[in-house]
């Protein structure tokens, strides 16, 4: 095929698609130097390879015809600019990378996907096939292989000439505030009203990609600055998963209220101030604020967005309902839970209409179609909302080829992944149906006439370990993929034969949000063991950012802590939690051995790198430690822990038998409530808290309350303890 006939074809077919106001995409099948030379003097123009190249011009890959120009790890930074085309060369189909960029093109724009070896490929990769099957079906999008004699139709999507427009469709232009859609000028009033009008009613804002919500917080923003008044300012606080995800929202920003000045992440307009604040440390410090915004809100855990409504009465709670920046299905369903719950009045707005693509784009559909973005939680018919019967559930174990044969299965699972967890990514599907080491595993039921059964509850397993050549690892030279656990084992808890022996590790598990609560989680857990024992696995075991909630399903479980994380995520602002458990009782020393060592050094961390672990968390996890472990608590510690509570001696007098005193308490097993006090102490004795910290923690008036709280407790407990040894 000529270069000069696809130059043709190609202008032909981008401004259709600008006519339309819709991008589209074309895949070049062939050698990549066959796709650089119909390319390179359609598209772009190299020098060497690349000499000069439009601003709006993205390539994406590790192909050396086509060098990038975006790094492989960094393909996120470009969320929420435009561009004209975006050429995708990757050995590594990187999907997460092709979704994102796709969202960045603007209507006209074609998206080019050089792919070479097609069909090697889809024999390679069961995703890759499921791909090009959804391509083949959706006729606006186009498939050109080098050894193609003609090029596809000119009106792929079957309009005709006659009905085309000769101008492309523009957005109304004379909106209030340089709005682009009448919608997006509703959310900014939305936005508005909630610093104006009543407390204690957040705004949910929500839409899909490319809607304008970040710009909408944006304009919002400025038109309260502009109209705050001088005795009155306003200090605007704007949070989310990081602040590279703000972008979108800090360049409309300085485009609406060009007159403010910068200081990092604080911007400032007369005496009003809008801030960037990380989830964490906005919990941790609690600054006042006129209005919070959190952006991406669907990528944040549930339970820290419950614990911003505790703290802030004016908020905005913005998210992406489809796509790779969170999991939108279960933060609806999850969030408007415990907003029904806390604050009835609270208000949710859509966005429907896109600003750079028209409604129904052919690219929009195909990438929710090949990523599962659009897939919906089906609903499950409970009879009088009576509990399920778990006797009559039954657990199976899907194949990638099961998952590639039954589409309606496949959107099943993925619903109810998605809704379960917060970071779910369109490679998910790809480790799905093309990883050979993940298993499925679901707990499903029989349908009725409509359909042959639901799946009520699903599991990713990953097998790992039984790996020989360890020195590498050992010596920090190599990480291997898809063998966390034993790494982690060998790296950080000095596990020496941890790769000696084969693990099933739980990636996800997820449970229907209609059903959860009723036991299928510790079902789905109970058949994931059988499975394990028949499959002659040493361990089973998981990773996840630790909170109560979880932690505490895994324990009862019986799990075992062998390891907390230094560093927390960014996103959850969680520490990650790794859990154990022998599959044969002759390896339950190994897995008792490494809780051994966690405690031994969680003492010491507490005041260190675990110093902002929450609590309540401390308290659980206390609870699951070895009182034989502990130091011996003498007559003299007694004595002191006593006086403490009689006001007859000095805090730091008794800090030290204070200390002992409490740990003791926890490991026995006595059902405490986690009441301030108690939560308190651990803050103070373990995790050495200032008392300013506590006393704004537990809203005590001051020191000296506090100390009387705390007193209280201890004698509270000294005299449940004394009835309990009479007994």
């Amino acid at each position: 095929m000529q270069a000069k006939y696809f130059h043709s074809w190609l202008k032909s077919f981008s401004e259709q698609a600008l006519l339309l106001n819709e991008r589209r995409l074309v895949v070049l099948s062939g050698r990549e130097i066959w796709a650089l030379g119909l390319l390179k003097r359609t598209v772009f123009v190299p020098k060497k390879k690349l000499s000069k190249i439009d601003d709006t011009f993205i390539i994406y890959g590790d192909s050396e015809f086509f060098p990038a120009t975006v790094s492989a790890k960094r393909f996120r930074d470009k969320l929420g600019s435009e561009s004209n085309n975006v050429i995708f060369a990757d050995s590594q189909f990187r999907i997460d990378a092709l979704a994102a960029l796709s969202g960045t093109l603007k209507a006209g724009g074609i998206l080019f996907v050089v792919i070479p070896e097609l069909e090697l490929k889809k024999e390679q990769s069961q995703f890759v096939r499921r791909f090009f099957t959804l391509l083949n079906n959706m006729p606006s999008h186009a498939l050109i292989t080098e050894s193609a004699t003609q090029l596809p139709v000119k009106n792929p999507g079957g309009t005709s000439e006659k009905h085309l427009s000769k101008e492309p469709i523009n957005h109304n232009e004379y909106l209030a505030y340089s709005c682009a859609t009448s919608e997006q000028l509703l959310a900014v009033k939305a936005i508005e009203k909630v610093v104006t009008g009543h407390r204690k009613r957040p705004l949910v804002l929500t839409a899909d990609r490319g809607r304008g919500k970040s710009s909408a917080l944006a304009i919002a923003c400025a038109q309260l600055l502009i109209n705050a008044r001088a005795e009155n300012p306003l200090h605007i606080i704007i949070t989310a998963p990081d602040s590279q995800s703000l972008t979108v929202f800090f360049s409309q920003l300085v485009i609406s209220l060009p007159d403010l000045s910068r200081q990092n992440n604080r911007f400032f307009y007369a005496k009003s101030c809008i801030e960037f604040v990380p989830v964490d440390q906005l919990l941790k410090h609690q600054p006042k604020a006129s209005l919070l915004l959190v952006d991406e809100a669907a990528a944040i855990p549930v339970y820290l967005l419950k614990q911003l409504l505790s703290v802030y009465h004016r908020i905005v709670f913005s998210s992406t309902v489809h796509g790779y920046e969170g999991a939108g299905r279960g933060f609806t369903l999850k969030f408007q839970k415990i907003l029904n719950d806390l604050y009835p009045h609270w208000h949710a707005l859509h966005i429907n209409e896109p600003i750079r693509w028209r409604l129904g784009d052919p690219l929009e559909q195909f990438i929710f179609n090949t990523c599962l973005l659009n897939c919906e939680l089906e609903n499950i018919s409970l009879n009088n909302n009576e509990p399920v019967d778990l006797s009559v559930l039954s657990f199976e174990v899907f194949t990638a080829a099961d998952l590639l044969a039954d589409e309606r299965l496949l959107q099943q699972v993925f619903s109810i992944l998605v809704t379960a967890h917060y970071q779910t990514k369109p490679s998910d599907v790809q480790m799905l149906l093309d990883n050979p080491n993940v298993q499925l595993v679901c707990l499903i039921k029989a349908g009725g006439v409509s359909c042959d059964f639901n799946v009520l509850a699903v599991a990713l397993l990953l097998s790992e370990g039984c790996v020989e050549d360890v020195d590498a690892i050992k010596n920090g030279q190599r990480r291997l993929k898809n063998h966390f656990l034993p790494q982690s084992l060998l790296t950080h808890c000095g596990f020496e034969q941890a790769f000696n022996y084969s693990y099933l590790r739980i990636m996800r598990i997820a449970v229907h949000p209609q059903l959860q609560q009723q036991g299928l989680g510790a079902l789905l857990l109970t058949h994931i063991e059988q499975l394990a024992h028949k499959q002659r696995i040493d361990f089973i075991g998981a990773s996840f950012g630790v909170n109560t909630q979880l932690l505490s399903f895994w324990l009862k479980a019986g799990m075992q802590i062998a390891r907390i994380g230094f560093t927390k995520d960014k996103a959850s602002g969680e520490h990650s939690v790794m859990v154990l458990k022998a599959m044969n009782t002759s390896l339950n020393c190994q897995v008792t051995q490494l809780n051994d060592e966690f405690f031994r050094s969680f003492d010491f961390l507490l005041a260190d790198e675990y110093k902002e672990l929450s609590a309540s968390l401390v308290l659980l996890i206390l609870k699951e430690s070895s009182q034989s472990k502990l130091s011996i608590l003498t007559s003299f510690d007694l004595a002191n822990v006593d006086a403490y509570a009689q006001g007859q001696r000095l805090y730091s007098n008794c800090a030290y038998s204070l200390s002992l005193w409490l740990k003791h308490l926890l490991s026995v097993d006595r059902k405490l409530e986690s009441n301030p006090a108690l939560l308190a102490l651990i803050n103070r004795l373990l995790q050495k808290h200032s008392l300013d910290e506590l006393c704004q923690r537990y809203s005590y008036t001051g020191k000296k309350m506090l100390e009387l709280n705390l007193k209280d407790y201890v004698q509270q407990q000294l005299k449940v303890i004394a009835k309990e040894d009479q007994k």
